[in-house]
């Protein structure tokens, strides 16, 4: 049986027209569909944009709710809040999403326990400053009508737990656990290097796990193989290696001394 050819393609900075390429084991050209590494300042700017405008329809809603403004007054005032509840919810979200990228691309470091967990749980924090604020006030509105009141405030509590889940982060790196990670790496000393010298690791399109090995079992059978740095693997929060390619390596070398 004929063994699978693989493509073996590089995840790098490269563009030509437009799109990101790579470069596969036969030295050709390709397009690669998989993210590379982008700035973290840029996502970071953009989700405290977004925040600020989740915020702000937050802002809106009250306003409403307290009769200073009247926008739209062929919509009742409980739909006025409900519409700018969901937008509030999904800025946020996709503001947190932004942000949660932005921090595998840029890890704080753990040395200040304080900032490391303030950046990683920003996303938490700010769903629940857009949203607590008009919940309080809904359930303390004399004026509102109380089937209203219930119907907002259970809306509104429940996008909040939404965001919140949304914007945690269920698996935060630290640039303390990125550095472990590049140093296990080389000290397998068998490790894989592109043309800057950098060592490399291996992962296919639906990986949970980077590998040290592109010959690994658990790649034999895809048809692409990617290939980057550690950092590159992280950044696809890929932030465990494959044991089985670090011991066998591991034996390799201690075989050779």
């Amino acid at each position: 049986m004929a063994k699978k050819e693989r493509n073996i393609i590089e995840v790098a900075e490269k563009e030509e027209g437009g799109k990101k390429i790579g470069v596969d084991s036969k030295g050709k050209l390709v397009e690669v569909k998989e993210t590379p590494r982008e700035g973290a300042v840029p996502r970071r700017i953009a989700a405290v944009c977004l925040w600020l405008v989740g915020i702000f329809m937050e802002v809106i809603g009250i306003l409403r709710l307290k009769d200073v403004i009247n926008w739209l007054p062929s919509m009742s005032e409980t739909t006025f809040l409900i519409v700018c509840l969901v937008i509030d919810c999904i800025v946020v979200i996709i503001g947190s999403l932004l942000w949660k990228k932005a921090n595998h691309i840029d890890p704080a470091s753990e040395k200040n326990k304080t900032k490391f967990w303030i950046q990683n749980n920003l996303g938490t924090i700010i769903s629940v400053i857009a949203f607590l604020p008009i919940i309080i006030l809904v359930l303390t509105d004399k004026d509102m009508d109380k089937k209203n009141k219930t119907i907002v405030s259970v809306i509104a509590v429940i996008l909040m737990l939404i965001a919140g889940v949304s914007s945690y982060d269920f698996n935060p790196i630290s640039q303390e656990q990125l550095d472990r990670a590049q140093k296990e790496v080389l000290a397998s000393k068998h490790y894989d290097t592109n043309d800057a010298g950098e060592a490399i690791v291996y992962w296919a399109e639906h990986s949970k796990k980077y590998h040290v090995d592109k010959d690994c079992p658990a790649l034999k059978n895809s048809e692409n193989v990617y290939f980057g740095t550690v950092k590159a693997a992280y950044e696809k929060h890929l932030t465990e290696p494959c044991r089985r390619c670090i011991h066998e390596l591991e034996e390799d070398t201690a075989g050779d001394k």
